[in-house]
């Protein structure tokens, strides 16, 4: 039964709707070199001159939410015509394990044709991570930030990365690791699948989005009063502890047809995923 659960769900998001962190080539995390990298403010200019310095184009987009957000090309066009448009969300303020006040960046980094955001179901978007700590000079220094390409899970040319589910779920998710966990989903052939991430702000390792598991499923293809409707959901605990990285229970709770898809029967168990840090993934 478990089994069936998370491949059905699971499986229709993967490559469609979910993207495990990029790992391969990834270079090793330098503390020291980290720490080099100080800014005067936090601002979209300051940000987009010290990390994409000689890379921005002026460009114009046709898009009512993006234009709320500071946004400016990125390279050149791709063998598609379509451009890259780096898009700079609200900083999110936060603390970290020791009580040290945190900022977090998000450059997310969309397609455009032309002025139209490229915004296919099965597209997605790649986006820059960076977390900074203000010194006594006043001064912005870089604590950690993501590897190059990584890709967060993302629908319709968006990345899935929404301030207020990260601020709202930030917790410990790990001894000295400050994150947040939250549930995403899509719409795929009447079904409704839903997965929870969990987003690592570590200050000795690179910044990542993890897949943690299952996040439940609506069978949206029939009325909830139809014999063939069936449903479950997924609720998530962090099991706090002294470990380098917690532990997570999973609740799913509700319908699911059988191994043998023969009969929709209730469900309610837990298991728990554990994160390896060698694979960099919760299983």
């Amino acid at each position: 039964m478990k089994k069936l659960l998370l491949s059905l769900s699971l499986s229709l998001s993967l490559g469609l709707l979910c993207a495990n962190p990029t790992v391969a080539a990834t270079p090793a995390f330098s503390t020291s070199q980290i720490a080099q990298i100080r800014l005067t403010n936090l601002s979209f200019k300051e940000i987009m001159r010290k990390f994409y310095s000689g890379q921005m184009s002026n460009i114009s987009v046709d898009d009512e939410d993006l234009e709320e957000m500071p946004y400016i090309g990125l390279g050149k066009a791709n063998s598609d015509g379509e451009t890259t448009v780096a898009l700079m969300h609200p900083v999110i303020n936060y603390k970290n394990t020791a009580g040290e006040q945190r900022y977090l960046i998000i450059i997310e980094k969309v397609q455009f044709a032309g002025r139209i955001l490229v915004s296919c179901h099965a597209c997605s978007a790649t986006a820059d991570l960076y977390s900074f700590k203000k010194l006594d000079n006043g001064l912005f220094q870089l604590v950690s930030r993501t590897p190059k390409k990584v890709k967060p899970s993302g629908v319709y040319g968006r990345v899935m990365l929404e301030e207020k589910d990260i601020k709202d779920n930030l917790q410990p998710l790990g001894k000295n690791l400050i994150g947040s966990v939250f549930k995403n989903g899509s719409f795929y052939h009447g079904l409704m699948p839903q997965w929870w991430e969990a987003l690592h702000l570590p200050e000795n390792d690179f910044i990542n989005v993890y897949e943690v598991g299952d996040g439940g499923l609506e069978n949206g293809n029939y009325n909830e009063d139809s014999p063939l409707y069936y449903g479950y959901e997924v609720s998530l605990k962090v099991l706090s502890g002294d470990t380098i990285y917690h532990p997570i229970m999973l609740t799913y709770k509700g319908e699911m047809p059988n191994k043998h898809n023969e009969q929709i029967e209730p469900i309610h168990y837990s298991e728990i995923v554990k994160f390896d840090s060698i694979k960099n993934i919760y299983k």
